[in-house]
């Protein structure tokens, strides 16, 4: 480092000596004097050439171990419910809630310069019932430049069901996914898969096989048959510009679950955020003998700076005439002009990229007392209204002997986003959901919520 510095100032001082005697006549008379602009110049060459210099010391090195870097996300979350008002008992009362909705803490990194890994634990709070839990969420190593297979991954991870489940929960707009995305996401699972990416990452080709049985709570399973999900999503960007502000993607995936033991499917469908901690399902789809499904879907987003719209379509059966089907449709625009990027490496939206944080300071005001010391703001970071519009329809599932079809609901979601900076926002959200029950009873439900969230 030392040496270092003695070399920065050496350059310094014959720079400084090489302006004085090039604008000389002779070395012993007729000086001029330097121009200001020029060592002005000469001064930010060499601190650019000294803080590379230092970010390349600083980096740490991967060649010859593992990295590790600390993460994590809370969200705080304030529900309100207004009904169901419905004219079937099947809809349950939701009580009011507020609470620490997700604590999360993760370690990532990487290694040996082909290797990356995350080991990522979920704390989650049930305020209706009481029960906290600790549970898996993202446990899995990869490697990069495979021979024939570019990225592989395995461990604990999501299952690519889709654009919207894909994405991280950081960079999703409303509070929660719609609950089309929610019925057609199996969740995470244990597997391994692997993932192409050609022409500079623009297309992006995933697949894998995974475990048919849940493992967030027990951490294993034992069981002879433990089923398998064979999956696929593919993606590309026919345009990319501005470093992903303005793009367009176009995507599917496909996913076929042979479930263990020839057991049952089930699906729980909520009025939306209904998912937080141990809220009630307004009702569940049990497909009967049916060891078997078939799952496909179709993407599309496109963003153009501040303005956004994207949408998934969602088709299921289960064979012998049973099929389910959902969708959404979204839009959103930033008011201060800010945009969210698209990320190559997820195929999905990413977070946002904000022009200006909310920041403060201190200001000195004249007042009939004297000076004195006000808060006031610098910025205010970015601002984004959104509105979503999403529907399932399982009116062909058909559980409990036959007797009962799976229903139908819909939802409807405006709400406003301030991030006061990438990592931390505020949410204000309404949501008018309903829903229909066995195919003849109807509910709906109006829900007022509020949340921080923040990461790092």
């Amino acid at each position: 480092m030392k040496l270092t510095k003695f070399f920065l100032t050496t350059m310094l001082l014959a720079g400084l000596c090489g302006t004085i005697f090039a604008q000389s006549s002779n070395f012993g008379g007729n000086y001029t004097g330097y121009d200001p602009n020029e060592l002005a110049e000469l001064k930010a060459q060499v601190k650019e050439l000294s803080d590379g210099m230092k970010k390349k010391q600083d980096k740490p090195d991967t060649s010859k171990g593992f990295t590790a870097k600390l993460g994590g996300r809370v969200f705080i979350d304030s529900v309100n419910f207004d009904g169901p008002n419905n004219d079937w008992g099947a809809a349950p009362h939701q009580s009011n809630i507020l609470g620490l909705r997700e604590a999360r803490i993760a370690v990532s990194g990487e290694g040996y310069n082909i290797y990356d890994y995350k080991v990522e634990i979920g704390y989650e709070f049930g305020p209706t019932s009481g029960n906290q839990s600790v549970r898996l969420k993202d446990v899995n190593m990869g490697i990069k430049d495979v021979p024939w297979l570019d990225y592989v991954r395995v461990g604990h991870y999501k299952v690519e069901s889709g654009m919207s489940y894909t994405a991280s929960s950081r960079n999703t707009t409303a509070m929660e996914r719609t609950t089309a995305v929610q019925v057609f996401s199996p969740g995470r699972r244990f597997g391994a898969g692997q993932t192409y990416y050609f022409s500079d990452d623009r297309v992006r080709w995933f697949n894998g096989v995974f475990a048919a049985k849940k493992m967030d709570d027990v951490k294993y399973v034992v069981d002879d048959n433990q089923g398998v999900i064979l999956n696929s999503r593919f993606s590309f960007v026919p345009r990319y510009c501005r470093d992903g502000e303005d793009y367009l993607h176009l995507g599917g995936h496909y996913l076929y679950y042979q479930n263990a033991d020839g057991g049952k499917f089930t699906w729980q469908s909520t009025p939306k955020i209904g998912g937080f901690g141990r809220a009630s399902n307004w009702y569940s789809i049990e497909a009967v003998d049916a060891p078997n499904y078939h799952q496909g879907g179709l993407e599309m987003v496109r963003g153009c700076g501040p303005l956004a719209f994207s949408s998934e379509l969602f088709a299921g059966s289960f064979g012998h005439g049973q099929s389910m089907y959902g969708g959404y449709v979204e839009g959103r625009w930033f008011l201060t002009g800010d945009c969210r990027v698209y990320d190559k490496k997820t195929g999905a939206p990413g977070n946002v990229k904000t022009k200006k944080n909310f920041d403060t300071y201190k200001e000195c005001v004249s007042t009939r007392y004297g000076n004195e010391e006000v808060n006031s703001a610098k910025s205010w970071g970015a601002l984004e209204m959104y509105t979503q519009w999403g529907f399932t329809d399982a009116d062909r599932v058909y559980f409990h002997d036959a007797a009962c079809r799976g229903g139908r609901t819909t939802d409807l979601t405006v709400g406003l986003n301030w991030y006061m900076n990438p990592n931390t926002r505020t949410m204000l959200e309404y949501v008018h959901s309903s829903g229909t029950n066995q195919g003849n009873y109807r509910a709906s439900q109006d829900i007022y919520s509020a949340s921080l969230r923040y990461f790092f």
